[in-house]
C-alpha cells in the first residue's frame, strides 16, 4: 500500500458522517455551559488503560478524566492514519468528576492510530488504537546493536500499513499514531496489543542517538513474539556542542627556548641595554603633561639628568633587566603552558566550530594576546571519534608579560609588574636626586618616574605586535566523545599534534592532550 504523505508531517485526523455533525449539534445544545472561570487541570488521563482493541466497525465509548474534577472543556482529535474511524463530537464537558466522555468508530480496516485528549492551554492525554478483525498479539521488540553508544532506554513504535523508507524521514521520532511502548536499556520493549492482520512496521529507537526499524507480517492472535530490530547510530548534533576546553602540554621540545627568546625581546622593547637612563627619562617626559615637555627636556639638559639618571641605576642591588628576567622566569617555571577555552558548534556553519580562549596557562587570553574566537574545523567520523583542527594565534610578548605578573605576584608585594618596577628602581630616590623642574618636584618626578615605567613596560608587552610577529599553535586533535541522549558531545578526551610557530621560520612541533567535558555534565 504506497502511502506518500501520511507520514511526511504530522496528520490530524477528524473524521466526521454527516450525521456526528447532526448529533454534535443537539449535544451541543444539552451540554452544561462552561464557566469562564474554571482553571485547567493539573491532571488529564484516559481511563481505559494499555492499547484500547477494537474491530471492525466497534463503536466504543471512552473516558477520560481530569484533576481536581471540574467540569472542564476537552477536545478530541485521531491522529495518524485512522483508516476511516471516527468521533461523534469534537469537544465535550466534563462532569462534576472530572468525566468526560466520547464514541469512537473503529474502521473497517485493520489500523493503528491514537486517540488524543486535551484542554485548552491545559495537558492532554493520548491513548493508543488496535483494530483488527482476526485478533490481536505482543511484539518483544529486541535491539541489535554493535556499536560502541550506550542506551539509557529505549521506545519502540508500531505503526500499520507504512514503511521504513516512509517513517525514516522523521527518525528518530515515533511516527504519528503509531502504538507506543518504553522499556530499559537491558529488556525487550513489550508492546501489546499490536493488530494482527496488517503489516506492521517496527521502530526501536534510544534518544535521538540511535534507531532502527523493520517490517513485522508474522503476528499471530494470542501470542507474543520476538521482534529483532537492527540499531544504527543516528548523526552526532556537532552544531549542539558547548564543551569547557583544555589544551596541555606533554612534549614541547624547544618551546622554553622559544619563551625565553620573546622575554629577551620584551625586554629589549622594554629597556634597551646600554640605554636604560635615557629609555627611562624619554619615558618620564612622555609621561609628563604635554605643556610641560619643553621645561621638562630644558632642565634634563642643564643639570644632566641623564648622567645622575644612568649612576643611580647602576648603583640598584639588582639591575632592572634582572629583575624582570627573574620575575619571568619564575612566572614561566610555575605556569605549564595550557589552554583553556569553550569549544561550540556553529549552527549555521556546517563542520565549523567557535573555540573561545579564556585562559593560557595562567595567564588570561586578553593579557596573553590570544583573541577572544577563533574558527575551527570540527567533524565526526564513525565510532564518534571527533577531529578538531585549527590555528589559533596569540601574542609571545603579551604572555611573557602575564607570567612576569604571577612572578611579581609571588616574590614581590606589589599589585602589578609597572608598580613592582616602580620600587625596584627606587623611583622616590630618583625623584629626590633629579629634583624636578617648574612646579614638578621630587615627589612629582617620583610619579613620573612611575609612570614611565608604565609605558615603557606596556611597549615591552606590545613587541610582538610592533614588530609583527604574531604567534601561532596549530591544532589537530582525534578522541573519542560521549553524547548525551539528544546525540551532542557531552565529552571528549583526544591525543593532540600541533606546532607552536613564533617569528620567521621560529616553530615547535608539540605533542598534548585534550580534555573537554560539558557545563551540564558537570553540574549534574
Amino acid at each position: 500500500m504506497s502511502l506518500p504523505w501520511k507520514y511526511s508531517a504530522p496528520w490530524i485526523a477528524i473524521v466526521g458522517l454527516a450525521s456526528c455533525s447532526f448529533r454534535m449539534a443537539d449535544e451541543s445544545a444539552d451540554s452544561p455551559e462552561l464557566p469562564g472561570d474554571t482553571a485547567q487541570p493539573t491532571v488529564l488521563a484516559f481511563e481505559e488503560e494499555g492499547t484500547l482493541q477494537l474491530v471492525p466497525g466497534e463503536l466504543r465509548t471512552v473516558w477520560v478524566t481530569g484533576r481536581p474534577p471540574a467540569p472542564y472543556e476537552v477536545s478530541f482529535t485521531l491522529l495518524g492514519e485512522a483508516a476511516g474511524a471516527w468521533v461523534d463530537r469534537t469537544t465535550a464537558v466534563a462532569d462534576e468528576n472530572g468525566r468526560a466522555s466520547v464514541q469512537l468508530h473503529a474502521s473497517t480496516l485493520g489500523s493503528t492510530f491514537r486517540l488524543r485528549a486535551a484542554t485548552k492551554g491545559g495537558p492532554s492525554a493520548e491513548l493508543g488504537v488496535s483494530v483488527s478483525a482476526e485478533g490481536f498479539g505482543t511484539l518483544r521488540v529486541i535491539p541489535v546493536y554493535e556499536g560502541t553508544r550506550v542506551a539509557k532506554d529505549w521506545t519502540a513504535s508500531v505503526v500499520a500499513e507504512a514503511t521504513c523508507e516512509e517513517i525514516a524521514a522523521a527518525a528518530p521520532e515515533a511516527p504519528v499514531g503509531a502504538l507506543v511502548a518504553h522499556g530499559g536499556p537491558d529488556e525487550p520493549v513489550v508492546v501489546e496489543g499490536a493488530p494482527v492482520g496488517p503489516s506492521l512496521t517496527v521502530a526501536l529507537h534510544s534518544g535521538r542517538i540511535m534507531w532502527g526499524c523493520v517490517g513485522e507480517r508474522e503476528l499471530q492472535a494470542g501470542s507474543a513474539r520476538d521482534v529483532w530490530v537492527p540499531i544504527k547510530d543516528l548523526p552526532i548534533d556537532m552544531a549542539a556542542t558547548r564543551l569547557d576546553t583544555k589544551l596541555t602540554l606533554v612534549t614541547a621540545d624547544g618551546l622554553t627556548a622559544m619563551l625565553e627568546a620573546a622575554a629577551e625581546q620584551l625586554l629589549d622593547a622594554f629597556l634597551p641595554a646600554g640605554a636604560e637612563a635615557a629609555s627611562l627619562l624619554d619615558a618620564m617626559q612622555r609621561a609628563a603633561p604635554p605643556d610641560q615637555a619643553r621645561a621638562f627636556a630644558a632642565q634634563r639638559i642643564e643639570r644632566d639628568w641623564d648622567a645622575a639618571a644612568q649612576a643611580h641605576l647602576a648603583a640598584l642591588p639588582l639591575p632592572l633587566r634582572d629583575r624582570c628576567r627573574g620575575w619571568a622566569r619564575a612566572g614561566l617555571a610555575g605556569t605549564p603552558l595550557a589552554l583553556d577555552g569553550q569549544l561550540s558548534g556553529v549552527a549555521d556553519m556546517q563542520g565549523r566550530a567557535l573555540f573561545e580562549a579564556s585562559w593560557l596557562g595562567s595567564v588570561t587570553a586578553d593579557d596573553a594576546g590570544v583573541p577572544p574566537a577563533h574558527f575551527m574545523s570540527w567533524k565526526a567520523d564513525p565510532g564518534d571519534v571527533l577531529r578538531l583542527a585549527g590555528t589559533l594565534t596569540w601574542s609571545p610578548t603579551h604572555y611573557i608579560g602575564g607570567v612576569t605578573g604571577l612572578g611579581v605576584a609571588a616574590e614581590a608585594d606589589a599589585e602589578s609588574v609597572p608598580a613592582a618596577l616602580a620600587t625596584a628602581a627606587e623611583c622616590q630616590a630618583l625623584g629626590e636626586l633629579l629634583g624636578g623642574y617648574s612646579d614638578c618636584t621630587g615627589d612629582c618626578m617620583a610619579m613620573l618616574c612611575a609612570g614611565g615605567l608604565k609605558l615603557l613596560w606596556r611597549a615591552g608587552t606590545e613587541a610582538s605586535e610592533t614588530a609583527g610577529m604574531i604567534g601561532e599553535i596549530v591544532v589537530n586533535a582525534s578522541g573519542p566523545a560521549q553524547l548525551n541522549s539528544s546525540a551532542a558531545p557531552i565529552a571528549w578526551t583526544a591525543d593532540w599534534l600541533g606546532t607552536i610557530r613564533y617569528g620567521e621560520g621560529e616553530e615547535v612541533g608539540v605533542e598534548g592532550r585534550v580534555n573537554a567535558v560539558s557545563p551540564e555534565a558537570i553540574t549534574r
